[in-house]
């Protein structure tokens, strides 16, 4: 291996390393019907009385005068409580308090199971919605709607389902939310209703506010991937507000939609007209127990409680409505895009040079799976489909490589005959390297063409859920996450560490690059062990298909 091959591994070595470091910085079937069965309501605890908010510039605190749990309805003289309502579609189950009108304090994936804390089939269904949540979806305006408790009506229409959740003020006017949830959908519609109000009192804004953030569906040993990624998000004017920690402070401006995200899934509150004057987005670290019945601080985990704040404005008519798409579901590309709102900006395809490889590849990659059945197969045929189409340039340049260690002996000789004379050396030496028809640079080219494959499916495993609790062989259980075929030993990227020496002693015939052999193979270890085992996979069979691809060409030689 000549000097310039040398000195490129080594910068393609240091872009590896310090891609984390880059990201840490910069980031991140058959048509069914909805269940007929009734709507089921039970009672809500009491909840706890909570201290008031730091006051923003988009909340001015003060409670309505009535009580959550005894509070007499303006329709009767009876005492209402509140009551949480059940509703069940073919893809979630949610769950509604009439505390607050209609808040959320449940949202099952009826499609997508919690990872287990062992290897094995997980048995739990993801709940994106932490537990004693308060405040998802609640209404305030200079007064807070959160202790009011709203009457509650639900309705069938056709293959939908809705409930309108009403409060009758003193003063005459009216508070509506109505839900309306569609039966294959991991959205619903919010609309709420303005009615009969005093603007002078409440203000010219009021605000749908989000409080606990979203669950994490991760086992504990997953769970510091999965809050790398957890991270609040608004779309002002194009552009991404963002933050992982702390507040952005209220940042005025037209605002698309709000939204929180863990690695895999997503919620979001969009306004069907993008006419939100504003956004506030907070977070806290907070500990989370791993089990209900221990109270040591020792077996409790990192998390974080997520406060987000989406300001609407009121103008103060006799009625006035705003409808709202509410999505809670996977971080799936096609799920995302279908909401027209450009909610797949909170997935980080890479760099602008690298997002057409990311995306390109997952069109491929699910492509391949829809045939195959099993995306550990589908990207071992993708293997094949990019060496396939690399293969005249890197037949080229490992042709380039070994033009290059024959001339060697030449080029030492030069040196030895000019080393007195450097400008001379660099002629002679490109002379015959012209002379002889080598490309000096030839034998980086398979590397660096590799380089851009590797960043998209790098981004591409990171940012979707489609590998997600996928298996291969029946020994890996998830190829999004490292393989642990032995416990916590990761035999992919061993194997792909063993392959790289083999191609380097394939490649290389210079004895005094037998440390180089071992250098960088191990050094690639290094970066791949912790990274998902679909990327482990790939790079694994790119090797191995290299490999045969030289001892091809040495016996046609």
């Amino acid at each position: 291996m000549d000097k310039n091959t040398l000195i490129a591994l080594l910068l393609i070595g240091a872009v590896l390393l310090l891609w984390p470091m880059y990201m840490k910085t910069v980031v991140g079937p058959q048509e069914s019907t909805l269940q007929e069965e009734p709507m089921d309501r039970e009672t809500a605890a009491e909840p706890e009385a909570k201290p008031p908010e730091k006051d923003s510039p988009v909340q001015r605190t003060s409670r309505m005068p009535y009580s959550a749990t005894e509070q007499r309805s303006t329709r009767s003289n009876e005492t209402m409580k509140a009551d949480t309502l059940f509703i069940t579609t073919n893809r979630i189950r949610a769950a509604l308090s009439s505390l607050g009108g209609g808040t959320l304090v449940g949202w099952e994936l009826l499609d997508y199971f919690q990872q287990p804390e062992n290897q094995g089939d997980p048995s739990e269904r993801v709940q994106m919605i932490p537990d004693e949540a308060q405040g998802n979806l609640g209404i305030a305006f200079g007064v807070d709607f959160g202790d009011l408790v709203f009457d509650i009506e639900t309705d069938t229409l056709g293959r939908e389902k809705s409930v309108r959740f009403t409060a009758f003020l003193p003063n005459g006017g009216r508070l509506e939310k109505a839900y309306t949830f569609y039966p294959d959908a991991y959205h619903c519609e919010l609309v709420v209703k303005i009615i009969g109000m005093n603007r002078n009192r409440l203000g010219d804004h009021y605000l749908i506010t989000w409080n606990s953030g979203l669950a994490s569906s991760e086992s504990v040993r997953s769970r510091k991937n999965d809050l790398t990624y957890y991270e609040a998000f608004a779309l002002q004017g194009g552009e991404i507000l963002k933050t992982k920690e702390k507040g952005t402070g209220f940042r005025e401006g037209i605002t698309d939609w709000a939204a929180i995200r863990t690695k895999y899934f997503i919620g979001a509150v969009i306004p069907r007209e993008p006419s939100a004057n504003g956004a506030e987005l907070e977070g806290t670290k907070i500990k989370q127990k791993i089990d209900d019945k221990n109270e040591d601080e020792n077996q409790k985990v990192e998390w974080k409680q997520f406060h987000v704040k989406l300001a609407m404005p009121y103008s103060g008519a006799a009625e006035e409505t705003h409808r709202f798409d509410i999505y809670l579901g996977p971080l799936d590309y096609h799920e995302v895009r279908a909401m027209e709102a450009g909610l797949e900006k909170t997935m980080n395809f890479g760099w602008t040079i690298i997002r057409p490889f990311s995306i390109a590849f997952f069109y491929t990659l699910e492509f391949l799976e829809r045939y195959l059945g099993n995306y550990g197969w589908a990207i071992i045929v993708f293997s094949i489909i990019i060496k396939v189409l690399l293969y005249p340039l890197t037949r080229k340049s490992l042709q380039s490589m070994r033009q290059m260690q024959e001339l060697q002996p030449k080029i030492k000789a030069l040196q030895e005959k000019h080393k007195k004379d450097p400008q001379r050396l660099n002629q002679e030496t490109m002379k015959l390297y012209k002379q002889h028809g080598v490309n000096p640079m030839g034998g980086c080219l398979p590397l660096l063409l590799q380089m851009p494959v590797l960043f998209a499916l790098f981004n591409l495993f990171r940012t979707t859920i489609m590998l997600r609790q996928a298996s291969f062989l029946g020994v890996i259980h998830d190829l999004s996450a490292p393989d642990a075929i032995f416990g916590n030993i990761n035999v992919l990227p061993i194997l792909m560490g063993a392959t790289m020496i083999i191609q380097q002693k394939l490649s290389s015939q210079d004895p005094k690059q037998k440390v180089m052999a071992y250098m960088m193979p191990i050094f690639m270890l290094f970066i791949f062990y912790n990274l998902s085992a679909g990327l482990n996979l790939y790079y694994l069979m790119f090797n191995v298909l290299t490999i045969s691809q030289e001892l091809i060409m040495k016996r046609k030689k």
